[in-house]
């Protein structure tokens, strides 16, 4: 059995209400429970509770019986909480004294978590006194901010959002909702939303902040964009207080009570102008890139033998929109196989704007000896600190491919082979030649016969293999190999580079606003239907999920390239 006592708080200010609990654990039979006199504090309420709980797993069920008093403290100083006694189980107990601090000041954190070393008072504000509007005194002490750095900008340029909760009074607080910020691409700033608050102070007083959402955003259209709004929930605790007038009868005193007041904040609403980009003196070749950015080409080996894999890294350093960045075409030198760029981004998210790199590397093999030639290649990007289209173009890359030693050596083999034949009498060479070049004649023909009439339920019937009559203008020509050869994110990609294409060539849509919304905006000026548009969009947001979910089944793939093929030769003749 245990009787004890304990308290809720272990330093408190003036005015301000806390709890002792005086606790019997195990007891089957009290009698005499009397609490004690606080001659130091002002008794506001006191009450029992009865419950049942379990001491360690696998024990038997206790009851535990408490009293407790709600006490409000008078004046600064360090106090001792008197026993309380009882009769438990035919035995007279005590309780054991607690001591308590009460101090001038006192700091009180939004959430639970460590106290900020700067001070701000609370408790003056979480007094409720007669004559005293709760909204006023709420909408001074406790609201909602969405800061925006920027009312103008261009499309692709960063902005900066902020949003954050101030408060100087006693409040328990839940976020309801943090924006979504629809119409930009997003970069959070913030690793987590529950951290120790921070104080700022606005016209000289200290507010306790704590922080909502912070991102810097690219929008990725003109037109005007409504910011999202966040939305918390609040539980305000006041101490209302009640004094007796100048004609109250003598010998009446103070009266204290606990207020909880609920209230729901909103961010006031938010609009931030996103202008086009100038359209005059915009480079042919440029895609979106609104910064400062410099543009360099890295070869790890510039020698390298015929048929071997070497890694060409392209990479733009500098400011600005860098996740939406496209790289430039190169010129490859003819002959050679290159491979889909790898994309890496490595930027800090926590500076403002976005500071860091984008690289994009690419596989390059060369068939033959010789010297090959990758051209200077041009990066255009528009600054908005000066307002106007840059450049960064990176130097020329020279590659040496010189012959493999060990496949020289086979050359010589070979020709010595090629000697031999050539001592031979050159008229029986000749005469077989011709003999075997009729004989596959012949062989062929016999096949070809028998093929043809099963040609077209082949080509119907046998998975992965797409009828080329549904290709309008052979567009999608690289997707259906790509489906062909099974590679099916290969094959997503290509289709949505087809369409692309089709768009370009078919709506000239300039390349700094080549995207889902504008393009929409387009057809419909163009008078293409409502329902080919969604057919459309569909078909972009399907090839843009499949390159981050690689499962895909390939009938599936080879439905949506039929479908993709009918789109476009709608598209076509709009």
């Amino acid at each position: 059995m245990k009787f004890y006592a304990l308290v809720s708080e272990g330093a408190i200010v003036p005015g301000q209400a806390f709890q002792v609990q005086y606790i019997a654990e195990g007891a089957t039979d009290i009698q005499q429970f009397t609490i004690p006199p606080f001659s130091d504090f002002l008794v506001i309420d006191s009450f029992e509770s009865k419950s049942t709980s379990f001491q360690s797993p696998g024990s038997k069920m206790i009851d535990v019986y408490s009293k407790i008093v709600v006490l409000l403290a008078r004046k600064p100083g360090r106090f001792s909480l008197p026993s309380a006694s009882a009769i438990i189980d035919g035995k007279k107990r005590k309780t054991n004294a607690v001591k308590i601090a009460v101090v001038s000041r006192r700091t009180v954190p939004l959430t639970i978590n460590e106290i900020p070393e700067e001070e701000v008072a609370v408790d003056e504000t979480s007094k409720l006194r007669s004559g005293e509007i709760i909204s006023e005194k709420i909408k001074k002490n406790l609201f909602l901010k969405a800061i925006v750095n920027k009312k103008t900008c261009y499309t692709g340029e960063a902005i900066l959002l902020n949003y954050k909760m101030y408060s100087r009074i006693d409040a328990s607080s839940q976020v309801l909702k943090r924006p979504s910020l629809t119409g930009l691409s997003i970069v959070e700033m913030a690793d987590t939303y529950d951290g120790k608050p921070e104080i700022e102070k606005i016209n000289g007083i200290p507010y306790y902040v704590n922080l909502i959402r912070k991102v810097q955003g690219f929008p990725l259209q003109p037109g005007i964009i409504s910011l999202d709004k966040a939305e918390v929930a609040s539980i305000v605790h006041f101490l209302k207080i009640e004094e007796p007038g100048e004609l109250a009868a003598s010998g009446q005193r103070t009266t204290f009570s606990l207020y909880d007041y609920p209230v729901t904040l909103i961010t006031p609403p938010q609009s931030v102008e996103v202008k086009p980009l100038p359209a005059t003196n915009q480079p042919p070749n440029f895609t979106g890139a609104v910064g400062k950015f410099s543009m360099t080409i890295q070869v790890e080996n510039k020698e390298l033998h015929p048929g071997e894999l070497v890694k060409i890294r392209l990479i733009i350093n500098g400011t600005g929109n860098i996740p939406l960045l496209i790289p430039p075409a190169i010129q490859w030198p003819k002959g050679v196989d290159t491979t889909e760029p790898e994309v890496k981004e490595d930027f800090n998210k926590y500076v403002y704007p976005l500071e860091g790199s984008k690289s994009f590397e690419y596989s390059f093999t060369a068939p033959d000896t010789g010297v090959y030639i990758i051209p200077s290649a041009k990066f255009d990007f528009f600054n908005p600190v000066t307002n106007s289209y840059q450049y960064s173009r990176s130097d020329s890359v020279k590659l040496v491919v010189t012959p493999d030693i060990h496949k020289s050596e086979g050359l010589v083999q070979q020709s010595m082979i090629d000697t031999a034949y050539n001592a031979a009498p050159r008229q029986l060479y000749w005469f077989a030649g011709i003999a075997f070049l009729i004989l596959c004649w012949i062989v062929y023909q016999i096949w070809k016969g028998k093929k043809e009439p099963n040609q077209k339920m082949v080509e119907k019937d046998q998975p992965g293999i797409i009828q080329k009559e549904l290709i309008p203008n052979d567009k999608l020509a690289a997707a259906r190999a790509a489906l062909n050869k099974g590679d099916i994110p290969a094959y997503y990609h290509e289709l949505e580079k087809a369409i692309w294409i089709v768009i370009t060539e078919t709506f000239s849509i300039l390349p700094s606003q080549l995207n889902k919304q504008n393009a929409s905006a387009v057809f419909l000026q163009k008078g293409v239907s409502s329902d080919l548009i969604s057919e459309l969009m569909e078909v972009l947001n399907k090839c843009e999920w499949a390159l981050y979910v690689p499962a895909r089944e390939n009938a599936e793939a080879e439905n949506l390239l039929i479908k993709t093929a009918e789109i476009i030769k709608k598209l076509s003749s709009a």
